[in-house]
C-alpha cells in the first residue's frame, strides 16, 4: 500500500471513529468463531490502545499538577474508592440481591479494573472536568496492577483461575508496555509533529479498538443465538453496573450540592455539585474490562460480558450527557 494512502487512512479512520467503532461492534457479531485463533493477540493490541492514549497527554505535566497535596490527597481517595471500596460494595450487594454465582467474578473483575482511558476523550467531548479525569486514569492505572488481582482473589477465592501475582505480572507488562510505546513516540515523534498529526493518532487507537474487537467478539455471535436469555443477562448486568455506577456519583455530588453552592459554569450559573462530579462519574462507570480479557485464560462467560459491555462504553456520552444537563437545569 502507498504509504501517503495509509496515511490518509488513518486520519481518516480518526475523524470518523465515532461511525466507525459502533459499526465496528455490528460486524463483529456477524464474524465466526476462529477457535480463539485472535485470543493471544489481545495484549499487544491492548499495549498500543493504551500507548495511543498516553502520547496524547503530556504525563509529566499531569503527574506535576497531581503531586500539590490537596489534589493528591483527593485523587487517592477517589481512586482508592475506585478500586477498592466500589469493588468490596458491588461484590456484596450482588451476594445479598442473590446474584447467581457465575455473574459474582464478572461483577468483581468489572469493579476491580482501573477506568478506561477514552474516558479522558468522553470528558472533552462532553465538556465536563477533563484535568481530573486524567489525573485519576493515570493514578489508577498505576495501582490497578497491585490492587485489582490480590483484591480479585479476596473476595473470590478458589473461583480464580490464575495466581494473583501472575495475574499482577500480565496487568503490569500490559499497562507497562502501553506506557513505553507512549513515551518511545514522544521521544521520536515530539510534541510539535504528535500534535500536528493528532488525527492520525486517533486513526491508531481507532484501527486498534477495531482489531480489539476481533478477539473480543470470536464467537460471540454463535454464543447469542445458543444462550440468548445469558446474553441479555449479561447485557442487563453490564448496563446496570456501568450506569449505575455513573449515577450513583451524580446522587452523591446532588448530595454535596444541598450543603452549599461550588464552582460557577461557564454561563455563570452556579452547579449544584462539586467540579469534577461529572467527570468522576464517568470515570467510575467506564472501567477497562480488556486488561482482564487479556490477562485471563479465556472465559466464554467472561468474554459474552466484555462483549456486552461495549454497548454501554459507546452510549455513555449521550447517557452522561443527559445526566449532566437534567443535573445542571435541577
Amino acid at each position: 500500500m502507498n504509504f501517503h494512502l495509509f496515511l490518509w487512512l488513518l486520519a481518516a479512520s480518526g475523524r470518523h471513529a465515532r461511525i466507525l467503532l459502533p459499526l465496528g461492534v455490528v460486524l463483529a457479531l456477524l464474524l465466526p468463531s476462529s477457535g480463539a485463533f485472535f485470543k493471544p493477540a489481545a495484549p499487544y493490541i491492548l499495549a498500543v490502545l493504551i500507548g495511543a492514549a498516553l502520547v496524547r497527554l503530556d504525563i509529566g505535566a499531569v503527574l506535576k499538577a497531581a503531586l500539590q497535596p490537596q489534589r493528591l490527597i483527593r485523587n487517592f481517595a477517589i481512586s482508592l474508592g475506585l478500586l477498592i471500596i466500589v469493588p468490596v460494595v458491588f461484590f456484596n450487594v450482588a451476594k445479598w440481591f442473590g446474584l447467581p454465582d457465575h455473574f459474582l467474578p464478572l461483577v468483581t473483575w468489572y469493579a476491580v479494573a482501573p477506568p478506561i482511558g477514552t474516558t479522558i476523550w468522553m470528558c472533552i467531548f462532553l465538556g465536563f472536568t477533563a484535568p481530573i479525569a486524567m489525573e485519576i486514569v493515570v493514578l489508577t492505572n498505576l495501582l490497578a496492577p497491585f490492587t485489582g488481582p490480590y483484591l480479585g482473589e479476596y473476595l473470590l477465592g478458589a473461583a480464580v483461575p490464575i495466581s494473583s501475582a501472575m495475574l499482577c505480572l500480565r496487568l503490569g507488562i500490559i499497562l507497562g508496555g502501553g506506557l513505553l510505546l507512549a513515551l518511545l513516540a514522544k521521544k521520536v515523534l515530539g510534541e510539535e509533529r504528535i500534535e500536528a498529526n493528532r488525527h492520525r493518532l486517533d486513526g491508531v487507537s481507532t484501527l486498534s479498538m477495531l482489531a480489539f474487537l476481533l478477539p473480543v467478539f470470536d464467537g460471540i455471535g454463535a454464543m447469542v443465538m445458543a444462550v440468548p436469555i445469558l446474553a441479555l443477562a449479561c447485557l442487563g448486568l453490564v448496563f446496570g453496573l456501568n450506569f449505575g455506577s455513573q449515577a450513583l456519583v451524580f446522587a452523591g455530588g446532588r448530595l454535596l450540592g444541598r450543603f452549599g453552592q461550588f464552582e460557577r459554569a461557564a454561563s455563570g450559573k452556579a452547579m449544584p455539585f462539586p467540579e469534577g462530579t461529572r467527570s468522576v462519574a464517568v470515570v467510575a462507570g467506564n472501567r477497562n474490562l480488556g486488561l482482564y480479557f487479556a490477562a485471563l485464560p479465556a472465559d466464554p462467560l467472561f468474554a459474552l460480558f466484555v462483549a456486552a459491555y461495549q454497548l454501554p462504553l459507546y452510549l455513555t456520552p449521550m447517557v452522561a450527557g443527559w445526566f449532566a444537563d437534567r443535573s445542571q437545569n435541577a
